[in-house]
């Protein structure tokens, strides 16, 4: 039995951002191309806001062995720190696809998508 991958490979972690940049570009094509960066297990997202100077952080995904499994962590500007537990019920599971991830954190940042 093959045990599970810690660290997404490099080959999906350039997918993974191919994915991330094309959501956020059509969902919030206001924000420009967000900051995409990768730590062990972790994917680290950035926008820069309307009004900001620099990136701010907004989600962390978790790899959870595929690119379409990650734990959805939300970036809390109150302590400085991520959290996969602080995300509203009603935005759906704390697992999910980066592009789930995007939508349920985005929101709360930078409002509603626009219309693709």
């Amino acid at each position: 039995m093959d045990s599970v991958p810690q660290i997404p490979d490099p080959q999906t972690r350039n997918a993974v951002t191919r994915r991330i940049t094309g959501h956020v570009a059509r969902g919030w094509p206001r924000l420009g191309e967000p900051l995409v960066r990768y730590r062990g297990q972790y994917c680290y997202v950035a926008a820069l806001l309307p009004g900001h100077r620099e990136p701010t952080p907004i989600l962390r995904l978790r790899y959870q062995g595929s690119p379409d499994k990650w734990a959805i962590g939300i970036y809390k500007a109150s302590t400085g720190q991520y959290s996969e537990n602080d995300l509203p019920g009603s935005f759906g599971p704390i697992t999910g696809t980066p592009e789930q991830g995007i939508d349920e954190t985005f929101i709360l940042y930078a409002g509603p998508a626009t219309a693709s």
